[in-house]
């Protein structure tokens, strides 16, 4: 079966994950993260604005029907509370 690279996957490729982790220690303040990493919320955030999630409840429900798309991406669906 060949392998076919998601439209997410395309559009985060100028984001170099290495950077975005190095970013984000340099310049995060304030408690430490508990489930859900800088990443699985940089990609929920990220994937909710392209679809134009209005709510919580929709954001959390599109990110639970994407698991397996998540999981190439590097990323976990998070916890409705977490977002």
């Amino acid at each position: 079966m060949s392998h076919h690279n998601t439209a997410f996957h395309q559009l985060l490729k100028p984001v170099s994950r290495h950077e975005f982790e190095s970013l984000a220690k340099i310049h995060h303040s304030g408690q430490k993260l508990r489930s859900a990493t800088r990443w699985d919320q940089f990609i929920g955030m990220f994937i909710s604005q392209i679809t134009d999630r209005q709510s919580l409840r929709d954001i959390h429900s599109n990110l639970e029907a994407q698991r397996h798309k998540l999981y190439h991406l590097g990323a976990k669906p998070i916890a409705r509370s977490t977002l």
